[in-house]
């Protein structure tokens, strides 16, 4: 039986909901049931799509040698799975240990951030209709020892392929050191979503996949010239090096040297008509979230030109404010894009490091990754501006390495008094086969007819409860468990993402697996930051305490509702209810073993706590 339920923000996405609102007073918490859903992993991800879009313009020799440096470590760490790199492989099982199982197949590709003038004639842009449009390098860069003249389109490895990760990130190195040739005018975003859009939705692209338009209303690349290269259900990171803010126009006119548009320093036209010409940056989430079956399968991991004192260190979050504010107060002054009084026909550098040269700032870029962290992606933002860029690529091989376990879920979820979540595992098995056919599952019903989705039926899989949340206390019984205790959610699972869905019974190769929640959603009233329908513990002191910090609107503390599990309003009649506010809500003083007989079986002792009567 599941419960009556506050409404609390929606924990991942929010797919529908129904409910009772009070229409008079001040505003209240609805008993609205919110269902929450997201895709689940049913294996572990072991293939990995990597690529890299290299700024090829002049400014960048530095970076590219500073790139091209750490390759043959990214190489190695990936096909050993040994992140601390003590020499114990895949890991020595201690919970601490931050190894990780070997990527199975990765391929690499590499492409510039070239995608011309729009058929204008503008310095050092030679090819100005398409540039080297988004397809992925084939040249290597023979200057370098070793480095053949050309090579695939990309790059694959295996443990048992037979190559060396040494040979292998040689082989990288050369086709990613792409010299400095390229076109000045950057359009890095554009040149990553041509490379990986396909003509037509496939296997591994979102639902409802819309294919982009480009240039002369070109169609992408991914299944065209870059056929092969994204996997399905691989990790897909993007990973972006170069040292200019983007400038992916949407007006090709932009380009135009004798423009009556746009009469702007050529140097300065993408900064000055930046909303005129270019597109939005929409364009590049939606883009590249439509791109995987679910966002934590995609890693967004740009090496720009923010001030090495605001890249986050590993395992922190991205300080978005000071990068990317709109505010003077709060945007750090390096990341204003401005002209340079010194030299009005360039903007000022976001940082100028001995062995890197100029950095200008990212803005558009570090939007698209904060819209995208928002959505689900793992996401990182390094500093170009750095001489040793090994932090940046530890970074990122950390994101990596996290989408590569379990499913992860973002939020933990609310464990009830019997040790369940209140949940259902979901999943559409393959047409020819049956419920019965999956362990702990069973088929799901509506109005007595059995729910069949495109020909494929709907199990709904068993819930097993564990024996303890700690090290050893895993359920048996076919079916799943929420997994926020084991060594294996410490050690797949990033810091900030401890909780998983973990399966007793693997559900057959082929299915879709989904999540879904029936989660309370909270409005607040409180003057503090506890708000009524904030999760809490009624076995655990401090977050009944914490609950008591907050008060219901009238000065009264909130108290922990162990019906509910989260923070509401204590109450001994109707009366406490309409001072806080909660109009036609009653007080509930009937015994817990007739409120909630399930979790409180022969309990005599009175809820007392407000609830909306219509709701239950």
């Amino acid at each position: 039986m599941r419960n009556r339920h506050w409404a609390l923000p929606a924990l991942l996405f929010v797919f529908g909901a129904t409910g009772c609102i009070e229409r008079e007073g001040r505003p209240v918490n609805p008993c609205t049931q919110v269902t929450i859903a997201d895709a689940i992993q049913v294996d572990n991800v072991d293939t990995v799509d990597l690529l890299f879009m290299v700024d090829n313009s002049n400014s960048m020799t530095e970076e590219q040698a500073n790139l091209t440096a750490e390759f043959p470590r990214l190489v190695e760490v990936l096909a050993s799975g040994d992140f601390d790199q003590d020499g114990d492989g895949a890991g020595d099982g201690e919970a601490d240990d931050p190894d990780f199982d070997p990527v199975q197949n990765l391929n690499i590709g590499v492409v510039t951030s070239d995608m011309g003038t729009g058929g204008f004639t503008v310095p050092t842009c030679a090819n100005s209709q398409f540039g080297d449009d988004g397809v992925l390098r084939t040249t290597g860069n023979t200057v370098i020892a070793g480095c053949m003249a050309t090579y695939p389109s990309f790059l694959s490895f295996t443990p048992s392929g037979g190559v060396a990760p040494a040979d292998y990130a040689r082989d990288v190195s050369c086709v990613a050191t792409t010299g400095t040739g390229g076109c000045g005018f950057e359009q890095q975003l554009e040149a990553v979503l041509k490379a990986l859009s396909p003509t037509v939705a496939t296997s591994w692209t979102a639902p409802g996949y819309e294919p982009p338009r480009f240039f002369q209303s070109s169609e992408g690349n991914a299944d065209v010239e870059n056929n092969g290269f994204v996997h399905d259900n691989s990790v897909l990171a993007v990973v972006m090096v170069t040292d200019e803010e983007d400038c992916s126009a949407r007006d090709p006119e932009l380009f135009n040297p004798s423009s009556a548009t746009y009469n702007a320093d050529l140097n300065l036209r993408c900064f000055t008509y930046a909303s005129a010409a270019l597109h939005p940056i929409s364009r590049f989430v939606d883009g590249l979230l439509q791109l995987r079956t679910s966002p934590n399968l995609l890693i967004f991991a740009p090496i720009v030109g923010i001030p090495l004192d605001l890249a986050p260190g590993l395992d922190q979050p991205v300080n978005y404010p000071p990068l990317i504010s709109d505010d003077p107060a709060i945007r750090d002054d390096r990341m204003e894009e401005r002209p340079d009084p010194m030299n009005v026909t360039r903007l000022l550098p976001s940082c100028n490091e001995p062995g890197t040269g100029l950095a200008f700032p990212p803005v558009r870029i570090v939007r698209v990754a904060q819209q995208l962290e928002s959505a689900g992606a793992g996401v990182t933002v390094q500093s170009i501006c750095n001489s040793d860029l090994s932090g940046a690529l530890t970074s990122i091989i950390d994101k990596i390495k996290s989408a590569l376990g379990a499913a992860c879920l973002a939020r933990p979820l609310n464990i009830a008094a019997d040790g369940s979540v209140n949940c259902d595992v979901v999943a559409v098995i393959p047409a020819g086969q049956t419920c019965d056919t999956v362990p702990g599952a069973t088929q799901r019903m509506e109005n007595g007819a059995p729910i069949i989705e495109d020909g494929r039926p709907v199990c709904t899989l068993a819930q097993q409860v564990p024996t303890s949340r700690a090290p050893g206390g895993e359920p048996t019984g076919d079916g799943w468990f929420y997994d926020d205790f084991t060594m294996d959610v410490m050690m797949n699972c990033a810091a900030d993402r401890q909780q998983r869905i973990a399966f007793t019974a693997q559900p057959p190769s082929g299915a879709e697996v989904r999540l879904e929640c029936f989660q309370s959603v909270g409005m607040g009233g409180g003057t503090g930051e506890v708000q009524i329908g904030d999760f809490c513990d009624p076995n655990d002191v401090a977050n009944g305490a914490n609950c008591a910090s907050s008060n219901d609107g009238a000065g009264n503390p909130l108290g922990c509702d162990p019906v509910e599990r989260s923070c509401g309003v204590p109450c001994v009649d109707d009366s406490t209810c309409r001072e806080a506010g909660l109009v036609g809500f009653r007080c509930d003083t009937r015994p817990l073993d007739q409120v909630d007989p399930d979790n409180f079986p022969g309990n005599a002792t009175q809820y007392n706590f407000c609830v909306n009567p219509t709701c239950q």
